[in-house]
């Protein structure tokens, strides 16, 4: 069975570090509860070596170890997808406008894929620094007059992923942010909804 992994490098190193230094302190004196220590610091090895730990995997976190972009190691995946009732030439003008691209309000978006009506790929910097980047694609769904909007964001969080899952499970994180971006786009392409700022 392949593993997702969920966990980054950081992280990792922390496990091996808080899961030998578990092992050490309880072969200093053995003890039942000292035992116990120790087996929780063989699971902590374990899941650095494997990169993958189950208590994130139901928060959905992946990590892509290669990511398309040079400037960045490893990044956090977010995967998100939405039908919207409206053509796909309108939806994709919608998108266009970079304001309505999803976690873009920190830094300078600079756009780097457009397929007319089809995709449009971007990312966001601040300086020299790359912030995260993304990508839509778009096609039509069926029954007409709709449109299948698929999106996929890649960046890399502060705390690696246990800050990614602090974050989500804050509200703040660009997962919730992106989910959020595209309920809205259905609600102003399908129902006229103003877009809020919060």
């Amino acid at each position: 069975m392949t593993r997702t992994p969920n966990l980054m490098r950081s992280d990792r190193l922390g496990y091996v570090v808080g899961g030998a230094a578990l092992i050490a302190w309880a072969l200093r004196r053995p003890s039942v509860p000292r035992a116990l220590a120790a087996g929780f610091g063989s699971w902590l090895l374990y899941q650095a070596y494997t990169g993958t730990t189950p208590v994130l995997k139901p928060l959905g976190i992946n990590v892509n170890r290669k990511p398309s972009e040079a400037n960045v190691a490893e990044t956090i995946v977010i995967e998100e997808a939405i039908t919207i009732a409206r053509p796909r030439d309108e939806v994709y003008a919608y998108w266009q406008r970079l304001q309505n691209l999803p976690v873009t309000d920190d830094g300078d978006i600079e756009l780097t894929h457009e397929a007319v009506g089809e995709a449009l790929g971007w990312r966001v910097v601040r300086g020299e620094k790359l912030l995260r980047f993304g990508s839509l694609t778009f096609r039509e769904a069926p029954g007409g007059q709709r449109t299948f909007v698929a999106a996929h964001l890649e960046y890399v969080p502060l705390g690696g992923s246990l800050g990614a899952a602090l974050a989500l499970v804050t509200g703040r994180s660009p997962q919730a942010i992106v989910t959020d971006c595209l309920r809205q786009a259905r609600a102003v392409l399908e129902l006229g909804e103003r877009r809020t700022t919060s």
